[in-house]
């Protein structure tokens, strides 16, 4: 039913962390190296993981030195005799500081699968030794860091491509991983972070197919508490989309670029603060009491759901004066020399091929 394994780094885009050097403490995919404080000196430290054949699983430790740079790598042995011919040894992993007590422990995981010889599918070091374990995904794809409840603790994250999808693991008080709330099931996910209700904790947004239970396809949205939100769904699971997270229209929130691979059609979602979204672009009408006496410009986009991209245009005149669009996305309303009171004209927002229209009711001032 699933495909083929795919070992890949996933870029995850947040809203608060920049693309540039790697974070501290965070890894990834296959190989991927792990950063953190591990000796609790405030530097950033690199573990590698790897294998001394024929038997010996081992992770490099290279400790951060100030002014940049690592010191000569130490080596430690942490697993023999896995079991298996070649030898099994995790191969993705991050780097985590467990319960919030200041030490930092490394989080193992086998992209093939645990060996038989293991009882858990995360391995934990701590001291570069077997301290715990836990139940996890299988065979992950990925693994990696976000605080998805605002205790600000790491916690981790999950995904595959092998039909548990994308499940997170909350980093309690005591020192372990207890499975959180935003978990999604489902074939192939396509992942991006953001907190889209502004309240400290993770959410994400996931692309997927192959839905678990009625093999669907879609876009949801997966609040911190695990509410969840469609913003594209079909059954059976025809198209897919692609989705990423950008501030469409300067308002500091983080909003959603969805993709159908199918046809190439983007859609722009609008964050409304609270883990849900409007859909680009929608004008909403206005009432505006103006001076008959000069022009006024009329801030029609204010209250709209639009994208710095989308275009204003009157495809309504009004009866008793002139407007036109101006350099700053406002309307210019100028009154005629007439007694009138009122006055009415309709407006349209275009953004990629679609429309919407409103109509703004003026009331003229003496």
């Amino acid at each position: 039913m699933w495909g083929k394994r795919i070992a890949t780094t996933v870029v995850v885009v947040t809203m608060a962390v920049a693309v540039g050097a790697a974070p501290a403490a965070w890894a990834g995919g296959v190989g991927d190296p792990m950063y953190g404080d591990l000796n609790a000196d405030g530097l950033r430290d690199r573990a590698s993981l790897g294998v001394v054949q024929p038997n010996r699983c081992v992770v490099k430790v290279e400790l951060g030195k100030r002014g940049g740079g690592y010191k000569s790598p130490k080596t430690y042995t942490y697993l023999e005799d896995t079991g298996t011919d070649p030898i099994s040894c995790p191969d993705l992993g991050v780097a985590v500081d467990l319960g919030g007590d200041g030490s930092t422990e490394l989080v193992l995981a086998w992209f093939a699968g645990r060996p038989p010889t293991a009882d858990h599918d995360l391995l934990v070091l701590r001291n570069y030794q077997p301290a715990a374990g836990f139940d996890a995904i299988h065979q992950p794809s990925y693994i990696g860091l976000a605080d998805f409840n605002g205790d600000g603790r790491q916690d981790v994250y999950q995904w595959t491509d092998q039909g548990e999808g994308f499940v997170t693991y909350l980093n309690t008080s005591s020192g372990g991983l207890t499975p959180g709330p935003v978990r999604w099931c489902a074939g192939w996910p396509q992942f991006r972070l953001a907190d889209f209700n502004g309240n400290g904790a993770m959410d994400v947004v996931i692309s997927y197919v192959e839905g678990c239970g009625d093999a669907a396809s879609g876009v949801v949205v997966i609040r911190d508490d695990g509410t969840k939100n469609h913003i594209r769904r079909e059954v059976p699971g025809e198209n897919y989309w692609s989705v990423e997270t950008q501030d469409l229209n300067g308002d500091g929130r983080p909003d959603l670029i969805v993709t159908d691979n199918g046809s190439d059609e983007v859609r722009h979602y609008l964050g409304n603060g609270d883990a849900t979204f409007t859909e680009s672009p929608r004008a909403v009408r206005d009432k505006v009491s103006i001076n008959g006496s000069r022009k006024t410009k009329i801030a029609v986009l204010d209250n709209d759901y639009a994208t710095t991209q989308a275009k204003i245009s009157v495809v309504t005149a009004p009866q008793h004066g002139t407007v036109r669009v101006t350099s700053d996305r406002k309307v210019l309303y100028t009154p005629s020399s007439g007694k009138a009171t009122s006055d009415r004209f309709v407006y349209r927002l275009t953004e990629h091929g679609r429309t919407s229209n409103a109509t703004v009711n003026v009331t003229v001032r003496p």
